[in-house]
């Protein structure tokens, strides 16, 4: 038994793989805006020769974000729109990877993006070609790619925000083409709260005067093991990835700079962080000494609900019916571009893009054949809905 989408995805793979080979090539840090501008105007270019309408957004330091439509056809006017979601940039330096940094081996296409996730990306096109030229009905689709999802200091936490909100509220449903796990789909995922915490102490001769000073160093190492204490496996994590204290060795230390990576899976779970950085901040472990805290970063949590599940379910029964591959459901303990959609109530279900491993290493890699079979299951879930 065959889908009718089936046979017109096989018939263009190939002109698919060479595009996505060709886009690894074309290394593409999250800072690296002239390669992402470059990038943007081949996939921009290549969707217009393919039926797709698009739309460039610029911002003052980060490379464009780009939205390519492919529009509605056979449905009812007002039917809601399906999104796919993905981003553009990697997390290397470029000549990272080798030169050439793309190469071919066993099944497997290996290097900088090709499972992270221009291989999303590639394949998010693939599907909507395939629609396209199958002629079956749709709904109008909407490839909102990010440009700087990898990092998220370019764009800005709110411009990325309104770039999703705005272009999926009222769809129907939201899939992100981000690096896929063989067998499953994400149907949840940690929020991301980075805070920064400084601590002041009071200066004194290490030697002479010991008990005249009050440790920052001691005192932020006492809020910090406090904070991390507080980690549950499969709940709120607190992690400390960055400390720096002091002066020279033989003064007690007057200041200590921290800053926390935070994961939580709910709204609540994020006030409680919230709550706890407050009081561990406004309490003096060492006599003398004062702290105080600021949010650095907010990525809110893609809430396991019961439409992302309906979604799934969906996409699952899709795959299952035609032999594509057997899911089960994933929350994971990385954020993603997931989160805007899943928050203003729009049913989120994220990587649903190329397998693969190795992502932000230098050993990426992703499943040649996951290609084309991912792009069928998309392509056929998004007809029948």
């Amino acid at each position: 038994m065959e889908h009718p989408v089936f046979p017109v995805v096989d018939a263009l793979g190939e002109e698919y793989t060479r595009l996505w080979k060709d886009i690894c090539m074309r290394e593409t840090r999250s800072d690296d805006f002239e390669a992402l501008n470059a990038q943007t105007d081949v996939l921009e270019t290549f969707g217009l020769r393919h039926g797709l309408l698009p739309e460039r957004i610029s911002y003052p330091a980060a490379g464009d974000a780009l939205i390519l439509t492919l529009p509605a056809s056979g449905v009812p006017a007002d039917a809601a729109p399906v999104a796919l979601l993905g981003h553009m940039d990697t997390v290397h330096e470029k000549g990272s990877f080798g030169d050439p940094p793309v190469r071919e081996a066993a099944g497997r296409l290996c290097g900088p993006g090709t499972c992270d996730m221009k291989g999303g990306v590639v394949m998010g096109l693939l599907a909507m070609d395939a629609l396209r030229q199958s002629g079956l009905p749709h709904r109008e689709i909407r490839l909102i790619l990010n440009p700087d999802e990898e990092s998220g200091e370019h764009i800005g936490m709110e411009a990325r925000r309104r770039l999703f909100e705005d272009r999926t509220r009222g769809c129907a449903a939201a899939i992100n083409c981000e690096s896929g796990v063989e067998g499953h789909l994400t149907v949840g995922r940690k929020g991301v709260l980075r805070v920064a915490i400084d601590v002041e102490g009071v200066g004194a001769h290490a030697g002479n005067d010991y008990f005249k000073g009050a440790s920052a160093i001691r005192e932020a190492a006492k809020k910090l093991l406090e904070l991390e204490r507080r980690s549950v496996e499969g709940g709120l994590t607190f992690n400390c990835g960055r400390i720096e204290g002091g002066t020279v060795v033989n003064i007690v230390p007057t200041s200590c700079h921290m800053e926390f990576d935070i994961r939580f899976l709910t709204q609540a779970m994020l006030n409680e962080a919230l709550d706890l950085v407050r009081t561990v901040t406004e309490t003096a472990y060492v006599p003398g000494t004062r702290a105080a805290f600021r949010v650095l970063h907010l990525l809110p949590a893609m809430e396991k609900t019961d439409g992302n599940l309906a979604l799934f379910g969906r996409i699952a029964a899709f795959a299952a019916k035609y032999g594509l591959e057997t899911f089960s459901p994933l929350v994971r303990g990385g954020g993603s571009d997931s989160a805007f959609p899943a928050a203003i109530g729009v049913p989120t279900v994220c990587s649903m893009g190329v397998t693969g491993d190795g992502v932000h290493t230098v050993h990426e890699w992703a499943s040649l054949e996951s290609l084309p079979r991912r792009a069928k299951i998309l392509a056929g879930v998004v007809s029948e809905f």
